[in-house]
């Protein structure tokens, strides 16, 4: 059984290094072993820890926020079976030992020498639990179904967690992109307010903001790997197709796109042009903005693997 054990958990965390890597962050630190530093940290018996272990760890400046270093701490969780059917106490556990496992993180010495290699004005250390399973059919919300577990240990840290919902998504939208092979992409970082300063600003780039990781759209500049100057924005939303979530998502693309000269795609999980083209043409008069509509595509990002 400890084998199995072991052989699943090796299964999962290759999952995660994948995912981690469709969305840019690579050369992660990988099997960290921190020494514990707090006495109250016990295992299931009451004993004490020795130790902390860290599935990934990965460290970048925040294009959202000036002059801000995330680490991010990431612990997989993986399991042959879908989620329980009362997956509280399970979550608990797993919150738990990350949280406790971000507390002596921050006083570790291996902190200590990874933020030494970046000019920065701030540490932010972000938890990530990735919590998947390999049941194929499981794309129950399961961080609705946790989202009112009460912890006992509480730290003021983000921490982000990725169901198999959420996982399915972004890879679904990652490979969907990269089926499109005639284009380069890249990720929009918005304009946050905190992000100023004429020298460290970027619109764009490789790395998903961690921040992502839970939002229901993920923003995506496409550049033609022919003509360097047609640029496209893809919105993809993990969100079925909806009349108003479509004409939110145009709002959206109307306020980001004011630079481009391609297309501006917005892409669903489930959209169907024999079901659903008339509804998007009905929105598109509503606009009312014809030199904006007529550049819109909208498509899905499941099936449509030709082109957009």
């Amino acid at each position: 059984m400890g084998e199995l054990s072991k052989t699943i958990g090796e299964y999962g965390e290759n999952l995660v290094e994948k995912f981690l890597s469709a969305v840019g962050w690579n050369h992660l630190l990988r099997g960290i072993e921190l020494k514990c530093s707090n006495e109250e940290h016990t295992n299931k018996k009451g004993n004490p820890l020795k130790t902390h272990g860290i599935d990934f760890l990965y460290s970048y400046m925040n294009p959202l926020v000036d002059g801000h270093l995330n680490n991010i701490i990431i612990s997989s969780k993986f399991q042959a079976k879908k989620y329980p059917n009362s997956p509280t106490s399970k979550f608990k556990d797993f919150m738990q030992d990350l949280i406790c496992t971000m507390e002596c993180f921050d006083n570790s010495a291996q902190k200590e020498e990874i933020i030494r290699g970046f000019d920065f004005s701030f540490a932010n250390d972000i938890g990530v639990l990735f919590w998947l399973n390999n049941d194929t059919t499981s794309i129950d919300d399961l961080i609705k179904e946790v989202s009112a577990a009460r912890l006992n240990i509480i730290r003021d840290n983000t921490i982000y967690i990725i169901d198999n919902k959420r996982a399915s998504f972004v890879l679904a939208v990652m490979n969907f992109i990269k089926n499109n092979s005639k284009y380069k992409h890249s990720f929009w970082y918005p304009s946050t307010g905190r992000n100023l300063n004429p020298q460290e600003r970027k619109d764009t780039g490789t790395i998903l903001p961690v921040e992502y990781l839970n939002s229901s759209i993920i923003p995506i500049k496409l550049e033609n790997k022919d003509n360097h100057k047609e640029s496209s924005l893809l919105l993809a939303t993990i969100d079925n197709f909806e009349a108003d979530e479509c004409m939110r998502l145009m709002g959206l693309a109307k306020d980001i796109s004011k630079n481009l000269v391609g297309e501006v795609i917005l892409a669903f999980p489930d959209y169907n042009e024999l079901n659903h083209k008339n509804a998007c043409s009905q929105l598109k008069q509503r606009f009312q903005d014809n030199n904006f509509t007529k550049s819109v595509i909208i498509t899905n990002y499941k099936n449509n693997l030709e082109g957009f």
